[in-house]
């Protein structure tokens, strides 16, 4: 089955969320980069080998634009947002997301240059087509590209990855086609990781934030 490659943990302001998840793991997440263009910058906590967490904020060194950083502003609070699988064959993932009538709009190159100044390089795949929003994962192929996990610390652990949705049973075996081996059960629609950390079990989800 496909392996989970990292979470994406929105949030509108990093400082701030790096300081939340440090209180609540003991792990202080490192700063990564910022993506030009995209208005973001991150930070990553290590999940382990070649598995992580991301951080993903507003940049404000980036002129404000409409882009992705305009609704990670707008979140009361830090929440996870999606998940990312990882492959070294995009190709065959394109393949499987027409057989599953997934439209896409191609492989998209990005890049971000570290604080040492070396410049990291990945590659995308991102489903289209879907009433089920961020709970369908993206797809990325790092290359030869350093990994963000190799530096990130791993002393924190995914132990479960799950997910609710009120059409479960339409999600469900579009993820097995994709061979993303999740958790999906009927519900309100939502992404919860749960963590094994120094400071113990924490659960991170979409809902956080959002029903106080």
């Amino acid at each position: 089955m496909a392996h989970i490659d990292h979470l994406v943990w929105a949030a509108p302001d990093l400082e701030r969320a790096i300081d939340e998840l440090q209180a609540r793991t003991g792990q202080r997440a490192l700063v990564g980069g910022a993506h030009p263009g995209a208005g973001t910058r991150n930070a990553v906590l290590g999940l382990g080998r070649r598995a992580y967490l991301e951080i993903l904020a507003p940049d404000p060194a980036q002129a404000a634009v409409a882009t992705p950083a305009a609704e990670l502003s707008k979140l009361a609070g830090p929440v996870l947002h999606t998940f990312a699988v990882a492959t070294d064959r995009l190709d065959r993932v394109a393949v499987k997301l027409e057989r599953a009538g997934l439209p896409h709009a191609g492989v998209i190159p990005m890049s971000r240059r570290l604080p040492t100044g070396r410049l990291v390089r990945w590659r995308l795949l991102i489903p289209a087509g879907h009433a089920y929003g961020p709970l369908v994962p993206f797809f990325i192929d790092w290359g030869d590209s350093p990994h963000p996990a190799d530096d990130a610390g791993d002393d924190c652990r995914l132990t479960k990855l799950s997910l609710t949705h009120p059409e479960a049973w339409s999600l469900r075996p579009l993820l097995e086609k994709l061979d993303v081996e999740v958790d999906v059960q009927a519900g309100e629609a939502a992404i919860t990781a749960q963590l094994d950390t120094p400071a113990g079990s924490v659960r991170l989800s979409s809902l956080d934030h959002v029903h106080g």
